[in-house]
């Protein structure tokens, strides 16, 4: 293993300590707090309050209508379309570009962090294999960051609302896979370069030295081993930086979610370094870290956006694009887009069970139904299914145990196909006439 031996003044692990304080917590993931979480009906990306919101949790987007117009069907379709006006949040961008400029401050005047990188990072592709290193050192952190996309723990809920909102404010509602990519890469190799040099590269190599001075820790280390002592102590203020502090002192579910986000930031940390030790190479965790920021960036932008997509598909069909039309320029007829807003077929037909409910509470609720029910479906399958159900939920306040799920799921499942499909989810939710309330009030006549 390659020695570490750049060790930069215990003044200047200090200054970048209070520099990070300030610059990195907006840069890897962004927490919203309480306050935050109950108002993400009013979508951000443009500033404005007025446009049409989606509520991200656990990969499922609910839609809150925040006050529909019932006496306007036009506007309650225009409502429920995705906007495609709303541009890139370049504020944002430049900001997160800020950030890092900030922290790696010192690579771009050539001081300490272009001596570290220069010397310590060696990408010649026939000298080190570092890019075969570099993915296979990322595998596990991309198992780890899908199984926490695809959990319906409670624990995770918000890390995947935080994630999911951060690339909806960047990049917007719309799919733009082309733009996307060349923004996730270019902002996720930006991180990946500037935080490893930084606190692989410098802060870890000050505390490994720090620690073998008598009288720092409590006990007395070996200098062969302070390495591990740097590796443990540079990779907890790495962890420390990325979560909002505040969130431990605003009730349980904050602190929990504090705490979550603090234990998956031990985990990449620690990874990144061990990649470090492993080689001796820092290119080697700067291309790891580049990799796992650019999976996060950009899979949860097609993941989100085709999910919005899929949702207004189902609700508006393959039309002429103003849920007024079948396609060709013709208006449908009262049971079809026209009358609901959904399409329910090729034929444009509804059930009897949304005729049913349109008569009762309203084409505009069946619409909001069907648009609620299409976020729920992250598989895409057409079937809300009893773990899709759960994670649902969160989005309301309700955070059910599996087995209470499965209650739930026995009670509106009425055909027993082990999943709802619209029908019995429209049944389900209808009599409250809101889904909000539907759900809540269904749950506590059953539990």
């Amino acid at each position: 293993m390659k020695r570490i031996v750049s060790i930069p003044s215990a003044a200047r692990c200090l200054s970048l300590v209070l520099t990070l304080t300030l610059a990195v917590g907006g840069v890897t993931a962004f927490v919203p707090t309480q306050q935050q979480q109950q108002h993400q009906q009013r979508y951000y990306t443009t500033g404005r309050p007025n446009v049409n919101i989606h509520h991200l949790k656990s990969n499922t987007i609910l839609h809150l209508s925040s006050s529909p117009n019932p006496n306007n069907e036009n506007d309650d379709n225009e409502n429920l379309r995705i906007p495609t006006n709303v541009p890139i949040n370049t504020t944002l961008i430049r900001q997160l570009v800020f950030n890092q400029g900030l922290i790696g401050y010192s690579i771009w005047n050539k001081g300490l962090g272009y001596e570290v990188l220069t010397r310590d990072a060696n990408f010649n592709p026939f000298t080190t294999p570092f890019v075969p290193l570099a993915i296979l050192g990322v595998l596990p952190l991309l198992a780890l960051s899908y199984s926490i996309e695809t959990s319906e723990s409670p624990l995770v809920s918000t890390l995947n609302l935080s994630t999911d909102m951060q690339m909806l404010r960047i990049f917007g509602p719309k799919a733009r896979p082309l733009v996307a990519l060349g923004i996730s890469a270019a902002l996720a190799g930006l991180t990946g370069l500037v935080e490893e040099v930084t606190f692989r590269g410098e802060i870890l190599p000050t505390l490994a030295q720090w620690s073998t001075v008598p009288g720092n820790l409590p006990f007395t280390v070996d200098p062969s081993q302070g390495i591990y002592y740097g590796v443990a102590l540079s990779t907890i203020i790495f962890a420390a930086l990325h979560v909002n502090p505040l969130g431990l002192f605003k009730g349980k579910e904050a602190a929990i979610d504090a705490l979550v986000l603090f234990g998956l930031q031990l985990s990449t940390g620690g990874t990144f370094a061990a990649l470090y030790l492993a080689s001796g190479n820092l290119a080697v965790p700067i291309v790891s870290h580049g990799l796992y920021d650019f999976y996060t960036f950009y899979k949860t932008h097609l993941v989100v956006t085709g999910q919005m997509e899929y949702v207004e598909t189902n609700i508006f069909g393959t039309g002429d694009g103003n849920g007024n039309g079948n396609g060709n320029g013709e208006d449908v007829g009262e049971k079809g887009v026209g009358r609901a807003g959904v399409d329910n077929g090729d034929d444009g037909a509804l059930s009897q069970i949304e005729s049913k409910w349109i008569d009762m509470r309203g084409s505009t609720f069946v619409r909001e139904a069907r648009q609620t029910f299409y976020l729920m479906d992250t598989n895409r399958d057409g079937v809300v299914s009893r773990e899709e159900l759960r994670i649902a939920l969160y989005s309301y306040g309700i955070n059910l145990s599996k087995g209470e799920s499965e209650v739930i799921l026995d009670v509106a499942d009425v055909d027993g196909s082990g999943g709802i499909d619209f029908d019995e989810f429209l049944s389900f939710m209808g009599p409250e006439g809101s889904t909000s309330k539907a759900i809540k009030g269904s749950l506590l006549g059953v539990l």
